[in-house]
């Protein structure tokens, strides 16, 4: 009888189980389709052409051709694999995926490794990055300038710079990339950090490039909204320290994936901020490990990844706060988490880098055709860029 009770108690639990991830994947499926809803108020907008003669007299029955060149929104991954290859093939190889699929690009400047040697920062890298970017319409961002972490802090200075080294490091990079580098995370994670107070370094940058778009950046926000960044973002706004955007992590917990509809509730507080937001680094990797999260039931493969980035995208791409998702990192040779990237390490695509690539190009991309009216008009609905 004790083996019968606990055989039905298992069932019951797993019967319950399955009723709530049912439940769930009715809500996720839901706020799924709200969003590819919203995508079309949100991303789209209406245009009508008019043509004339040279006299201003309209041109009837004119065949009209309309293709979508760049997206005014940044779909954009770090570019750290540039020229880390070891064959000029490969290194080819990764600049072709980067390009046929993003317009927005993020270049490190971790300070210990980019300025080894004090006084010796390797502007020569940059510059080539900028160089290629710049010849492709693929806008920048640069990302760290300060971090409290290890690889924020070069051996020479025994530590964290003084402050003054850090303001001398600032003013120089910003000021040498003012117009190229249009973006900074200028101070990473500092609600997690708080070796380097973010009331300086946004100052100094602001003064370097006053055009720049300066982001404040940090993680665990997709969890559970972390509190200690939006209330450390409420106080930059009070004490006017100069910030345009807000950096959202999407990859603490590694392992979690998160629930759409969590998705958009976190996207919508920060949104009172009345900022810009920016999904800075996304990386659902596919290793295998067990998924975790609200209603998660499976593991982490390429399948699932490529399904959850569709779903995920979805939902920011459709939030009208969003004006940027950059995966973190392009190819796994180079990635951070093993599985992180969208190419496997001979860098042939995954299933997320072609799901990404058919959302981009095909199905948030706009080509359409036809011929004016007797106004010489011609109307459509297309993306914004």
């Amino acid at each position: 009888l004790r083996n019968r009770f606990v055989t039905c108690l298992a069932v019951a639990f797993l019967l319950l189980q399955c009723a709530f991830a049912a439940n769930l994947s009715a809500g996720e499926s839901r706020a799924y389709g709200d969003a590819r809803a919203a995508i079309e108020n949100v991303r789209k907008g209406t245009v009508t052409l008019r043509v004339s003669d040279g006299s201003g007299t309209p041109i009837t029955n004119s065949q009209i051709t309309v293709d979508l060149k760049r997206h005014a929104f940044l779909f954009g991954c770090n570019i750290f694999g540039f020229d880390e290859f070891k064959t000029d093939a490969e290194n080819a190889l990764y600049k072709k995926r980067f390009e046929d699929l993003f317009n927005y690009a993020t270049t490190g400047f971790y300070w210990a490794s980019y300025e080894r040697e004090r006084g010796k920062p390797n502007y020569a890298k940059t510059d080539k990055i900028v160089a290629w970017c710049a010849a492709r319409g693929i806008r920048l961002k640069g990302h760290p300038l300060l971090w409290d972490h290890e690889a924020a802090r070069p051996e020479w200075a025994n530590g964290q710079p003084d402050t003054n080294t850090q303001q001398k490091r600032v003013r120089e990079i910003v000021g040498r990339y003012k117009g190229t580098i249009e973006f900074w995370e200028v101070v990473n994670e500092p609600s997690h950090v708080d070796g380097v107070p973010i009331d300086g370094p946004y100052r100094w940058a602001r003064e370097a490039d006053a055009g720049a778009h300066l982001i404040i950046n940090d993680y665990e926000v997709m969890a559970n909204g972390y509190p200690p960044f939006f209330e450390l973002l409420q106080n930059a706004t009070k004490n006017a320290i100069p910030f345009d955007g807000i950096g959202i992590q999407a990859h603490e917990p590694r392992t979690m994936r998160f629930p759409l509809h969590s998705v958009k509730a976190t996207l919508d507080k920060y949104a009172t901020l009345g900022k810009a937001i920016h999904i800075t680094e996304f990386t659902p990797a596919s290793a295998g490990a067990r998924m975790t999260g609200e209603g998660a039931i499976g593991v982490w493969n390429e399948q699932t990844q490529a399904e959850y980035a569709e779903q995920f995208y979805t939902a920011c791409f459709a939030h009208p706060a969003v004006v940027a998702i950059s995966w973190w990192d392009l190819c796994d040779a180079k990635s951070w988490l093993k599985g992180g990237g969208l190419l496997r390490d001979d860098l042939s695509p995954k299933p997320a880098y072609e799901t990404l690539r058919r959302l981009v190009k095909d199905e948030w991309h706009t080509k359409v055709s036809g011929v004016t009216n007797e106004r010489g008009e011609f109307q459509f609905t297309g993306f914004f860029g």
